[in-house]
């Protein structure tokens, strides 16, 4: 049996801090695992809360992080080599801190993905009303589809309409799997996702504040819906 695995779900947002004159600054995370180049901007965060370990970084930065130097160091610990961290400073009130870092993506992980044990669907939409060019009315359906490999989904995606695309309902990594620290880039999911070793050292840390693990093979029904089991582990 293989290691279990949870997203981190970050609560805690910022706010880009526009600086006239600024140059070289470090701009949108393409899933392109190139290292970026600049120098991070500054992220405000509100002056009436306490600083927290984990942030999600403002929207111009994509699905880039920014973790406290304790995190990151633990992050660096489990494993090196699937990110990069570049210095971030926060600003909160009027005071700049500069004991945080914002991460670059430069190795995907979704090779580790079983693909037998996952679930996928398929929404497909079409135009099924147009006058004088413009859509009015639309055709939609979803169904469950499968796929052998990350190969044939990536094909797979490439010939989908802009209207159509693939939800990722449950993802399962493979048992061979023992990467303590992993990020995906081809199924919906950009958020840290770590092992239940991790998960339980960043909890001993006491580095979970404003931050949920999410078990990585339930859907976001089984987790957030009616009946879902989130209200087990959190209020």
């Amino acid at each position: 049996m293989g290691l279990r695995y949870f997203q981190v779900k970050i609560f805690n947002e910022t706010k880009r801090v526009y600086i006239p004159g600024e140059q070289n600054i470090l701009g949108y995370m393409y899933l392109d695992g190139k290292p970026s180049s600049g120098k991070a901007p500054v992220q405000k965060v509100t002056s009436n809360s306490s600083l927290k370990n984990f942030y999600s970084a403002s929207p111009d930065m994509g699905s880039r992080k920014i973790v406290s130097t304790r995190v990151m160091e633990l992050l660096e610990k489990y494993r090196t080599g699937n990110f990069i961290y570049l210095s971030c400073a926060i600003m909160k009130g009027s005071e700049i801190i500069d004991s945080f870092w914002i991460t670059d993506v430069i190795h995907f992980d979704d090779q580790q993905v079983d693909f037998e044990k996952s679930k996928f669907e398929l929404y497909e939409s079409w135009v099924e009303k147009q006058v004088e060019g413009r859509a009015l009315e639309f055709g939609r359906k979803l169904n469950t589809i499968t796929f052998q490999n990350l190969e044939e989904l990536e094909k797979y995606e490439k010939n989908l309409s802009h209207l159509s695309y693939i939800i990722t309902r449950n993802l399962v990594l493979k048992s061979t799997c023992k990467f303590h620290l992993l990020f995906l880039r081809s199924f919906g999911i950009f958020d840290f996702i770590v092992s239940e070793e991790l998960k339980n050292e960043l909890q001993k840390q006491i580095l979970d504040k404003g931050i949920e693990f999410k078990p990585l093979e339930l859907s976001d029904n089984e987790w957030y819906g009616p009946n879902g089991i989130r209200k087990l582990y959190y209020k």
